[in-house]
């Protein structure tokens, strides 16, 4: 008996693969014009956030973490968490505890509030380490985009995974 090794997704199908290519380069080119927002582009931890919200948003639209309410709800919480713990360092706590103890926080508040949206983990980080307020509304305005254009479009997205 041989192993066979599955390398593409069983959904991989002719009739599906236009799902698969006008999602993802939808994905792509949210995140590109995205990236031309003041300060969003230039921020490493921020684009990570980004592009991983566009993967979830566009790649599994159905998905609860993709609902706008926890997209928006969750990197604004999470910019705010970051922003105040940015406060308490240096001169409280180290940077390593004012890291973890923020996402520690914003874990808590995301889940309280039902809110479960993981790339906002990146965004609190971003924050505690770099207090830019206008940073934080070029990605609530990149996410809120985002989120429109996928309920806009719901009737198009299928779930790729």
């Amino acid at each position: 008996m041989a192993l066979m090794v599955r390398i593409f997704d069983r959904k991989l199908k002719k009739e599906t693969i236009k799902n698969y290519l006008f999602q993802s380069f939808l994905a792509a080119l949210v995140l590109y014009l995205g990236l031309n927002l003041p300060l969003l582009g230039e921020e490493i931890v921020l684009v990570a956030a980004a592009g991983s919200t566009a993967f979830i948003v566009f790649g599994m639209p159905s998905s609860r973490t993709a609902n706008p309410r926890r997209v928006i709800g969750s990197h604004l919480i999470c910019g705010l968490i970051g922003l105040a713990f940015h406060n308490m360092y240096p001169s409280i706590l180290s940077a390593e505890l004012a890291v973890s103890l923020a996402l520690g926080f914003a874990i808590l508040a995301m889940v309280s509030l039902w809110l479960e949206h993981p790339p906002a983990g990146g965004t609190v980080l971003f924050f505690v380490l770099n207090p830019e307020p206008v940073a934080l509304v070029s990605l609530l305005l990149l996410v809120s985009f985002m989120t429109t254009l996928s309920y806009v479009l719901r009737p198009y997205l299928y779930d790729l995974l």
